[in-house]
């Protein structure tokens, strides 16, 4: 595409534990402030036809593969959270995401749609001045948790 001359949009996806760390997940959250930098670096290196950005969301627990049944129950264990068996497993997501959105300013569970609708920006037009940053969405999770 630069050497078209052709202007063209990244999005990456990082995450909130770039910024808000968690306890037992250094190598996750070392990872992801590296995709940080990394987006700051390509900003530089392919700018200025190509703009380079991401989005840090906070936990997606909402129709996330990375929370199959055995991990949401885990979780929800060891947040201490009731929950009965029987329940599906949509409910027992919907239990944990709301747990996680109670640690944020707005006290809303973060879903694919929220990160969908910021990537679609970043790609877009709108955002046609915006380049070599991190736009968070996380529902205030820094300003309201500390962990």
């Amino acid at each position: 595409m630069r050497a078209q001359h052709l202007a063209a949009s990244i999005v990456l996806t990082s995450s909130a534990n770039a910024i808000v760390p968690k306890h037992g997940s250094e190598p996750y959250d070392v990872s992801k402030a590296a995709v940080n930098h990394l987006i700051r670096e390509l900003a530089i290196g392919l700018g200025p036809a190509i703009r380079v950005n991401g989005i840090a969301p906070a936990t997606v627990v909402a129709g996330s593969a990375m929370f199959p049944r055995d991990r949401v129950a885990a979780s929800l264990r060891k947040y201490e959270i009731a929950f009965d068996e029987v329940e599906s497993t949509e409910d027992l997501r919907a239990k944990l995401a709301r747990f996680y959105a109670q640690r944020t300013i707005t006290r809303a569970p973060i879903l694919p749609l929220d990160c969908a609708n910021a990537i679609l920006w970043l790609a877009g037009d709108q955002s046609a001045k915006t380049t070599g940053h991190v736009i968070p969405v996380d529902g205030g999770l820094p300003e309201a948790f500390l962990r």
